[in-house]
C-alpha cells in the first residue's frame, strides 16, 4: 500500500510538471484568444492602468481608452520624478499624442480645454509603442481561430489577476521577426469568460514588460481635446 501511495504522488508531481510546460493552444483557448479584442471593442470603454520602463523612469498610466473611438485618456507620472514633463495629462489616438504638463493632475471629464501640447505618435520610444499597444487590445472583429491554432501562439501556465483565474497565454511571434526579437512575445491574460485581465509586451532592449491591466469601464470613455475632435 505504500508503493502505491509513493507512486501515486509521483504521478501527480510528473503530470503537474508536464502540464506547467508551455504547450500549443486547444481549440477553446485559440477560440478565447481570436475573441479577446473584440470583446474589448464590443465592451467600448475599458478602464486601465498601464507601467512602462523607460530610460527616464518607469512611468505610470491610469485612465480609459475608448476602442470605437481609438481614443485613450490618461493620467501620467514617472517614478522618482515631478518635473513638467514627467508627469500629467495624455490623450492619444493611433497617429498622435496630446499632453499637458504638470504633477498632480486627475483625469476629469471632461477634459481640461487649454494647455494641450500635440506631437505625432512615434515608432520607438517606449511609451509611444505602449500607448498603441492599449489601442491595439481592441478590434472590431474577431482574429481567425484557426491561424492562431496553426501560429507560435502558446499556452504558459494557469495563474491568477488579483482574485481571478487566468490562463497566460503567448501570443503568435511575426513571422519575419529577426532572431533579437523572437522572444519578446505580448502575453494575454485571460479569464474563463475570454475577458482580457492583463497584457505584458516587452518593449525595446529593456529587462522588464510594458504591463496593462484593465478593469470595465463605468461610464462612457471622455471626448477628445479640440485637435482630436472629428
Amino acid at each position: 500500500m505504500k508503493r502505491l501511495t509513493v507512486l501515486a504522488v509521483v504521478l501527480l508531481v510528473t503530470a503537474c510538471g508536464a502540464e506547467a510546460q508551455p504547450r500549443p493552444l486547444s481549440a477553446a483557448e485559440a477560440e478565447r484568444l481570436a475573441l479577446a479584442r473584440f470583446v474589448n471593442y464590443r465592451f467600448r470603454a475599458e478602464n486601465f492602468t498601464a507601467t512602462v520602463p523607460t530610460g527616464g523612469g518607469v512611468i505610470a498610466l491610469r485612465g480609459r481608452v475608448d476602442f470605437v473611438q481609438g481614443l485613450g485618456y490618461a493620467e501620467m507620472s514617472t517614478e522618482g520624478r515631478a518635473d513638467e514633463a514627467s508627469a500629467g495629462l495624455l490623450q492619444w489616438t493611433p497617429a498622435a499624442v496630446a499632453f499637458r504638463g504638470g504633477p498632480g493632475q486627475a483625469a476629469t471629464d471632461p477634459p481640461p480645454p487649454d494647455r494641450w501640447q500635440y506631437r505625432p505618435l512615434q515608432p520607438g520610444p517606449e511609451l509611444d509603442t505602449a500607448l498603441r499597444l492599449v489601442l491595439g487590445l481592441g478590434a472590431d472583429r474577431p482574429d481567425n481561430v484557426q491561424l492562431l491554432r496553426q501560429s507560435s501562439a502558446r499556452w504558459v501556465r494557469a495563474d491568477t489577476v488579483g482574485t481571478v483565474a487566468v490562463d497566460v497565454i503567448d501570443g503568435p511571434q511575426p513571422a519575419h521577426a529577426p532572431n533579437a526579437v523572437k522572444t519578446a512575445r505580448v502575453q494575454y491574460w485571460l479569464d474563463a469568460e475570454g475577458l482580457l485581465r492583463r497584457v505584458e509586451a516587452r518593449v525595446g532592449d529593456r529587462p522588464d514588460p510594458v504591463v496593462v491591466s484593465f478593469t470595465p469601464a463605468t461610464s462612457s470613455a471622455p471626448g477628445p481635446v479640440a485637435a482630436f475632435a472629428r
